[in-house]
């Protein structure tokens, strides 16, 4: 029988073709189920962390409760804030439900962020006081139970009945088929039921809840309508050509303040103004032009945006720092009544270099905070504040009263003494009631601008 050696080498190669893709396959597989064993090793260990980190800040907060030591609760207090601060980093490794993760991360941001206050407290000489214990224990009950959940939940991960990995693989299939994934396969309702619960907390701290609730204070007047509001566009717009200026219909913007979106073309760009229902204030304004070269100076940026907040009623505003990036200025404004500097009252503003036209305004910060404020006369003298900070300062450049907002929104009347370590500037802030140093920043001086850190 004679053999048709034509086909022979195309089904050798065939063969040889079909072994080498099967072996890259099978490799490609086993590579796959080691990535997926390694993943499931690494969220293993990020939950078994996370439990660990719960159990300590529990224990912790049990020995702050009957420690009679302001010292030694300094210690205990800010251990539990580094627990609560490495839980939550091990927390969000975990491929556990959204709401699972939102609800134990806020009960840790804030029963850390509650302990590092009080711990800053008791460095301040104050004792816990009752109202501060009670909310403590009542942490401290929902920490073991967390803990409690946890550790059932570790017994089914040491059984062999929860499966890391196909946690994953479920919530991947999941996202393909478009489906929401309302519940892991882990259970973890009880723990969510439970978090419900937490006390509301109001404290000096930036999760502190009543910050969630602040209203705007520096709103004025009745509401107006959005197309009052429409009306009023053309005054926020700097340089309008008047020969093409359009305004959008507008959008109702929610949030913490109410306000219309118009989109504005002119011929000096495109710009996106927000105005504030209630009384139909300027909250923010954008212009994305590019901006090309420079042709003023710093000075007359500053002068341009001093003159452009008076315009439009936000007055008294001094520039504070200021800064310029691609042929922009970027210039900070703080409101100044007599001769006291208030940082909470902030206001924004960009000015194009090339031709002097606002680009930018951001007022939120002073919308939030600017109010009619009572200044009580300083405990300490400014003489007084100069000696406290020549310990540390070599040469002290200027001193002048200051309020300033700490994280959870407090004010603080201070004096601002800005001075040098030999060539670099600082700023150190001195509570002109305690004499306490409230906070330290650095003043960077470039080519660029000056600001602080």
């Amino acid at each position: 029988m004679k053999i048709n050696r034509s086909w022979i080498i195309p089904l050798v190669l065939a063969l040889v073709l079909v072994g080498i893709t099967a072996y890259w396959g099978y490799d490609q597989y086993r590579e796959k189920e080691q990535l997926q064993i390694y993943m499931g090793n690494t969220f293993q260990q990020s939950f078994l962390e996370l439990v660990e980190r719960i159990e300590e800040m529990e224990v912790l907060m049990g020995k702050s409760l009957v420690s009679t030591s302001p010292r030694k609760n300094i210690v205990l207090l800010t251990d539990i804030w580094s627990h609560a601060n490495t839980a939550q980093a091990e927390l969000n490794k975990l491929p556990l439900a959204a709401q699972t993760v939102y609800d134990v991360s806020k009960f840790l941001s804030q029963s850390g962020d509650f302990a590092h206050s009080l711990a800053r407290q008791n460095a301040d000489g104050k004792v816990l006081t009752a109202e501060e214990r009670q909310t403590l224990s009542e942490l401290r009950q929902h920490a073991i139970r967390i803990s409690e959940l946890l550790q059932e939940v570790e017994n089914e991960v040491l059984a062999g009945r929860v499966d890391w990995v196909n946690m994953v693989k479920s919530t991947r299939r999941a996202l393909r088929e478009e489906q929401a994934r309302d519940k892991p396969d882990i259970n973890l309702d009880d723990l969510s039921d439970d978090l419900t619960k937490v006390p509301t907390l109001i404290y000096d701290g930036p999760f502190s809840d009543h910050i969630n609730e602040r209203q705007p204070q520096g709103l004025k007047g009745e509401e107006v309508s959005r197309e009052t509001a429409r009306e009023r566009v053309r005054d926020f717009i700097d340089g309008a050509d008047g020969n093409k200026f359009s305004v959008s219909e507008g959008t109702t913007v929610n949030g913490r303040i109410g306000a219309y979106n118009f989109q504005v073309e002119t011929g000096n760009g495109v710009y996106s103004v927000d105005i504030s229902k209630k009384g139909g204030s300027l909250v923010s304004l954008l212009n994305n032009r590019e901006v090309y070269s420079a042709k003023i100076s710093m000075e007359d940026a500053v002068k341009k945006a001093q003159e452009y907040l008076a315009d439009i009623d936000y007055t008294d505003m001094e520039p504070t720092f200021s800064e310029v990036k691609d042929n922009i200025a970027y210039i900070s404004f703080a409101y100044q009544q007599d001769d006291i500097i208030f940082y909470p009252d902030i206001i924004n503003v960009q000015i194009a270099m090339d031709n002097g036209q606002v680009l930018a305004v951001e007022a939120q910060n002073y919308l939030m905070s600017h109010k009619e404020r009572e200044i009580n006369e300083a405990e300490l003298s400014e003489e007084e504040a100069r000696e406290l900070a020549s310990s540390t300062l070599e040469e002290i450049e200027s001193v002048r009263l200051a309020v300033i907002p700490t994280s959870s929104l407090r004010e603080v009347f201070t004096y601002e003494v800005r001075g040098k370590v030999g060539e670099e500037i600082y700023i150190i802030y001195i509570n002109a009631e305690t004499g306490n140093e409230e906070e330290i920043l650095k003043v960077i001086l470039s080519e660029t601008g000056t600001f602080a850190l």
